[in-house]
This record gives structure tokens, C-alpha cells and sequence, in this order.
């Protein structure tokens, strides 16, 4: 399947709760192997563009790497999914997440002002 990610490391994400898909997708945008819980609720053609999109925007933020450096992740906010994808050597890895990062995203600003909070009064003490 792929040189980067072996087809038995997807099984330990899909189990993650929330998690709905996984799957490795190559450089010319191919689906090459996916684990799923609900399976993905479009046609192949559609499943097809998408992956070739996604990959397509990943090869095209290669551009900016000697700017900003390579990319790591990237996270797409649907209304009702979440789409990271990671790209491992030549392949990308896509995972599918239901429910919504705002919680998470809202708690951790929290706790980053707060300790920023903390740092500015010891400073000033």
C-alpha cells in the first residue's frame, strides 16, 4: 500500500471516539486503503474529487515551505465534521472527526490567558 504508514497503523485511530474515518490517500490523490465506522455518505465519484482536491491543496502548500516551514497538519471545520489531514512522506494520512474542536479550542484559550494572567501579576509583584 504505502512506503510511510503501514495499513495496520489505521486501526488504532479509528477507535478513538469521534473518530469516523481513516484513510491513506497518495500523492495523485488515490484512496488507497480507509477504515470507517459509518462509511463515507457520498458517491465514488464524489469520494474520488475529494481526495484528489485535498491532495491538491497539500502539494500546493509545499510552495511556502522555505517561508514558513513544512506543514505538519492541516484541520478542515465542517458544520458536521472535521477533517485533518497529515502528510507522511509522499501519502497523506485523512482522518474524520464528528463533533466540534470549539469546546476544546475554547477551554485551551482559556487556560492560556489564564497562565498568561498568572505570569503578568508574579511579574508585577
Amino acid at each position: 500500500m504505502s512506503q510511510n504508514v503501514a495499513v495496520a497503523d489505521l486501526d488504532e485511530y479509528i477507535t478513538v471516539p469521534g473518530v469516523e474515518f481513516v484513510g491513506l490517500v497518495t500523492r495523485n490523490g488515490r484512496l488507497v486503503d480507509q477504515r470507517t465506522k459509518n462509511g463515507l455518505k457520498f458517491s465514488e465519484e464524489q469520494k474520488e474529487m475529494f481526495f484528489m482536491s485535498l491532495t491538491l491543496y497539500q502539494s500546493m502548500q509545499h510552495d511556502y515551505d522555505e517561508s514558513f516551514g513544512p506543514v505538519k497538519y492541516t484541520i478542515t471545520e465542517r458544520e458536521n465534521l472535521r477533517i485533518i489531514s497529515i502528510p507522511t512522506g509522499q501519502d497523506t494520512l485523512v482522518i474524520m472527526v464528528n463533533g466540534s474542536f470549539s469546546s476544546t479550542i475554547k477551554n485551551l484559550l482559556k487556560a492560556i490567558n489564564h497562565v498568561k494572567n498568572l505570569d503578568v501579576s508574579h511579574n508585577t509583584i
